[in-house]
């Protein structure tokens, strides 16, 4: 009892010392910030992109009527500004109010007409064929109804919003290719062209959204409507635990001045190196704590059943590969060095914004890999445990000091 005591004494004197580090108190600081301005900018920013649209011509009321319904199923992913013209088109784009912006063509019934007319072969190419034949011209019928697109830059959220911008468009364009159909097939009942026009129109008219997809996590978790429309909040828990493990290599630097000041020559030998470990569990227990409530209170939290292992295991990881990076680089100004690639490999090469299928043996080595992996049943816990000992143990081994 004597000895638990005394122990518990030198940790809490430890990590009133480690709190009093600028640091560290900027680290613990960044939490309630982060989650805040997160939270901040999801209620503020409507939609993650935005996307302007006109008429070829004022007078065209069909593409007025399809800007009209494409401004109303303005989405968290996609939000459409109506504009008047391609002038204030070209004007919304450059000013960045807009990422893309869309003009139709003078007439849009006369595309979609063309559209529907396309040979049977060249509309069984898929989605991107399609979208070719209408902004790039794919079909010579179609040359001069072509749907401009402007952009300032054509990267991957841009050719995105224009499959999804092809999508709103689907609808009208698959009833366009009936009415044709419709009309090529006169032997079809006695009906007019007129009549079957309409129609045509009726079934676009009664048909209403299905979703077909029941989205679940590999655990069975269901995935609710408002994760997957919360796009701006939902990289906030793979941030947390880059920041944690900024808090570990931080932790590591600071033990290295320690050791370089010879501060703890105190502790013997046989003790050290779990010493040295406890260093850099300690602020990483303050962090986690404040992680952990963080997570409860920014609506990305699952379960206490889920969450309080996961988390503990991932503390336990991020402090075992801190470690092992100080005993392998054991020079101080090496350890400092390698700080911005692991944050940038932590940031890139796990699922913090995208989960990159590539490189897994340097994935599998970062903490923050199995950690936002293992919420959701990805990466069970005993790969977590197994990655917390490993790194651990090899990190006790007896060797060689960090030199300065």
């Amino acid at each position: 009892m004597k000895t638990l005591r005394h122990a518990l004494t030198r940790a809490h004197l430890l990590n009133k010392r480690i709190l009093k580090q600028p640091v560290f108190l900027v680290l613990l600081a960044l939490i309630p910030l982060l989650v805040a301005g997160v939270n901040l900018s999801a209620d503020h920013s409507s939609s993650l992109v935005r996307a302007a649209v006109a008429p070829g011509s004022p007078g065209d009321a069909t593409a007025q009527a399809v800007i009209e319904a494409l401004a109303a199923d303005s989405s968290a992913a996609v939000q459409y500004i109506p504009c008047r013209s391609a002038k204030e088109v070209q004007k919304v784009v450059s000013s960045e109010d807009a990422r893309i912006g869309f003009v139709f063509p003078k007439n849009l019934d006369e595309l979609f007409e063309a559209y529907g007319a396309q040979e049977t072969a060249s509309m069984n190419q898929g989605a991107i064929s399609m979208i070719s034949s209408l902004f790039a011209g794919g079909s010579t019928d179609m040359t001069d109804r072509q749907i401009i697109c402007y952009t300032a830059t054509n990267d991957v959220i841009s050719k995105l919003t224009r499959e999804q911008f092809f999508s709103k468009l689907y609808r009208d364009l698959e009833t366009a290719v009936l009415k044709v159909w419709l009309r090529s097939h006169p032997e079809i009942g006695t009906s007019s062209a007129s009549e079957r026009d309409a129609y045509a129109e009726r079934i676009r008219s009664s048909r209403d959204f299905y979703s077909y997809f029941d989205l679940e996590y590999l655990n069975g978790d269901q995935i609710t409507s408002d994760e997957t429309s919360r796009y701006i909040s939902s990289p906030m828990r793979g941030l947390l635990a880059v920041l944690l493990t900024l808090t570990a290599l931080s932790a590591v630097l600071s033990l290295c001045d320690d050791i370089q000041n010879r501060r703890f020559v105190w502790i013997s030998s046989r003790r050290r190196s779990l010493f040295y470990l406890g260093c850099i569990l300690l602020p990483m227990a303050d962090l986690g704590l404040a992680s952990y409530i963080a997570l409860y209170v920014s609506g990305t939290f699952t379960s206490w059943k889920t969450e309080l292992p996961c988390m503990l295991l991932f503390l336990l990881c991020a402090a075992g590969f801190a470690n092992l990076l100080r005993v392998i680089l054991r020079k101080m100004s090496f350890i400092a060095a390698s700080v911005p690639i692991v944050l940038c490999a932590c940031l890139f090469l796990t699922p913090v914004f995208a989960d990159m299928t590539f490189l897994p043996h340097v994935q599998i080595c970062l903490p923050t890999y199995l950690y936002l992996n293992s919420i959701h049943g990805s990466s069970p816990l005993w790969q977590m445990a197994l990655y917390a000992a490993v790194t651990i143990l090899l990190s006790l081994l007896p060797g060689r000091e960090q030199k300065g």
